[in-house]
C-alpha cells in the first residue's frame, strides 16, 4: 500500500516512511529536507516524509510546510511535546503505516542513492535493521588533533578505513549510528522501541538508546548489518569539535551505558589502561590519543555515575 500525496492510499510493492526526529534546528533541518528532495526513489515504491517536532519553538513548522509544497511525496509534521529523541522516534514508528521506517538526523544530508542503497540490503540480505554510512560534513575546519580515531566520538565513520578494510568488519555494534539507520516495522513489533529513559532530552547529550535497540535486536535473535553505500553527512559545527564537548557526550554515553544494563567493560582495568595511554600519548605529543584515552576515562566515570543514580533509585 502506497501513499498518495492528498493522504489517501494505492497499491505499491514497497513502502518507505523516512522518518526525521528535530528540536529547534529549523536551518539544519532544512536542508536535511532539501537533500531528501533529491533521493532517488527506489521503484515501485512509495515515499512519505515524517518530521516529529519534538516541542520546537523555533521556525520548525515553516521549514517543513516550504519543503512541502515542492516534495515529491507526502511530507507532514507531526508535533511530540515529550522532549527526549527516544519519545520522538517512538512517536515516527507510531504514526507511520509503511513496511520500512528510515530515520535520519535533522543535521544529516542523504545522498541521492541513500533510500536505494539502505532498501537493497534490507531486502537482499533478510536483515531487520541496517545502519549507513556516516560522513562528516565539517562546517569549520576541524582542528589539528581531531583525527579519525576520534570521529567515532562524534558518531561519524572513518569512511577512507571502513572501505580498504575486509568486507563485514563494519558490521559491528560501535559502526551503528541513529543518524542513518532503516528498520522493517516488524522489527519494533518483535523487540519493541526505543527505551524512553534514554536518549538526548533537551541539554542533556545523554544518548545509548539507539545501541540498545540494536542490541536488542541482535540478543533476540534479529538480524542487523551495515550499509556502506548508503550515505548521509553530518553536518558537524565548531562548536562540536572542542574537546570540552567531547569530554560531556563520552561521559553523558557512559551513563546511558548504565542505564541500558547488560555486560560492560568499565572494571578498573580499563581507567588503569587509558590513563597509562593518555600519559604515553601526551610524551610523545600525539594530542589526537591522548584526547581519545582522555574521553575513554570521563565514559568510565559516566557509566559508574549512573551506576550511582540507579543505586540512589
Amino acid at each position: 500500500m502506497g501513499f498518495a500525496p492528498g493522504g489517501g492510499t494505492f497499491d505499491l510493492a514497497t513502502t518507505i516512511t523516512v522518518a526525521i526526529p528535530t528540536h529547534n534546528r529549523a536551518a539544519t533541518l532544512g536542508a536535511a529536507l532539501a537533500s531528501l528532495g533529491a533521493l532517488e526513489i527506489p521503484a515501485d515504491t512509495a515515499l512519505e516524509c515524517i518530521v516529529v517536532d519534538n516541542g520546537s519553538t523555533d521556525a520548525t513548522p515553516a521549514a517543513v510546510a516550504e519543503f512541502a509544497k515542492s516534495a515529491r511525496f507526502a511530507v507532514r509534521r507531526v508535533f511530540e511535546d515529550r522532549l527526549g529523541s527516544s519519545f520522538a522516534r517512538n512517536r515516527a514508528v507510531a504514526e507511520s503505516r509503511a513496511e520500512y521506517i528510515f530515520f535520519i538526523d535533522d543535521d544529516a544530508l542523504a545522498e541521492p542513492a541513500w533510500a536505494i542503497e539502505m532498501l537493497a540490503v534490507l531486502v537482499s540480505r533478510g536483515l531487520d535493521g541496517a545502519c549507513g554510512m556516516v560522513v562528516p560534513r565539517w562546517i569549520a575546519a576541524p582542528p589539528p588533533w581531531l583525527g579519525p580515531s576520534l570521529w567515532v566520538k562524534l558518531a561519524v565513520h572513518d569512511r577512507e578505513k571502513i572501505e580498504a578494510g575486509p568486507v563485514g568488519h563494519a558490521e559491528v555494534l560501535g559502526n551503528y549510528f541513529s543518524a542513518n539507520v532503516g528498520l522493517r516495522r516488524d522489527a519494533f513489533e518483535r523487540f519493541g522501541g526505543f527505551r524512553e529513559d534514554l536518549g538526548n532530552v533537551g541539554g542533556n547529550p545523554m544518548s545509548g538508546e539507539d545501541t540498545d535497540l540494536f542490541a536488542r535486536i541482535i540478543a533476540g535473535g534479529g538480524k542487523m548489518g551495515f550499509a556502506p553505500r548508503a550515505v548521509v553527512g553530518h553536518l558537524i559545527p565548531a562548536e562540536r569539535m572542542t574537546r570540552e564537548y567531547l569530554l560531556r557526550k563520552s561521559f553523558a554515553y557512559g551513563v546511558g551505558s548504565a542505564f541500558a544494563g547488560g555486560r560492560h567493560h568499565n572494571g578498573p582495568g580499563k581507567l588503569l589502561r587509558n590513563a597509562v595511554r593518555m600519559a604515553a600519548a601526551m610524551i610523545r605529543g600525539d594530542t589526537e590519543r591522548a584526547i581519545y584515552h582522555e574521553l575513554e576515562c570521563a565514559n568510565f566515570f559516566g557509566y559508574w555515575r549512573g551506576r550511582m543514580r540507579l543505586r540512589g533509585r
